[in-house]
């Protein structure tokens, strides 16, 4: 069983996460993994938050599936898959001591260009491109379980369709997230006793989290939102980068 100290900072953490989660549809481990690697080591992490990813995205996907496309998902599929083995294999070879202000620099650079303006591209991107954000987007979901923007960047320049850009963005993260399990179980990370019991211990906070980011997301304005998870980010991101370099 994880020690108390653990459970009490993670639980609030993880319901704040996947209420990110519910409201834009990814970004959990980008809110939850540089605070729970003050606590846990990276390698424990996001093995932990790639099972919790995968009923997240799993408990969303069904009720979008009419909408999915299915040619931009089957294009970034296998592209997906190759990323992942990739980002699994840096993951499980990187020494901790690199891989913390590795994930600190990570979230600070993703910060900072979220709170960066920018126009809107207008531009339809190429299906050719599928293979560049496809494997990009594997390698960062495997390495730190945050690959769900990059997926996003190529959908918004394919479809028009809102509800088809959620839809077929949530079918490639339920694909992601059973790759980064089956990677991390036949890698045998998956088989710790006490990473197991964290996870069941986390799945209550990752219900609550998606029920307040679903009726949040029904009430609040996206874009203000954005503001303020992409300024929380960077003060986390810049604690973990801080910590590991003194």
């Amino acid at each position: 069983m994880p020690d108390l100290l653990t459970l009490l900072f993670a639980e609030p953490v993880i319901t704040v996460a996947y209420m990110v989660f519910g409201l834009v549809g990814f970004g959990s481990t980008l809110v939850s993994a540089p605070l729970l690697a003050h606590l846990l080591p990276v390698s424990t992490v996001v093995p932990t938050l790639a099972l919790t990813d995968m009923v997240a995205s799993w408990s969303n996907g069904w009720r979008l599936s009419e909408h999915v496309v299915r040619r931009e998902l089957w294009r970034l599929v296998p592209w997906l898959l190759a990323g992942s083995a990739l980002g699994a294999w840096l993951l499980f070879t990187l020494p901790v001591t690199l891989l913390m202000p590795a994930l600190g620099a990570f979230v600070v650079l993703y910060a900072l260009n979220g709170l960066r303006p920018k126009a809107v591209p207008t531009q339809a991107l190429s299906p050719r491109w599928a293979w560049w954000y496809g494997s990009v987007g594997g390698m960062f979901s495997a390495l730190f379980g945050a690959g769900g923007w990059v997926y996003s960047l190529y959908l918004l320049r394919r479809l028009d369709d809102v509800q088809q850009i959620r839809a077929t963005q949530t079918a490639v993260l339920m694909f992601s997230s059973v790759v980064r399990v089956a990677l991390f179980l036949l890698a045998g990370r998956l088989l710790d006793p006490e990473l197991l019991w964290l996870v069941l211990c986390l799945l209550p906070a990752v219900a609550l989290g998606l029920y307040i980011g679903h009726h949040v997301s029904l009430r609040l304005d996206k874009r203000r939102f954005l503001l303020v998870l992409h300024g929380v980010l960077l003060l986390t991101g810049s604690s973990l980068l801080l910590r590991s370099l003194f």
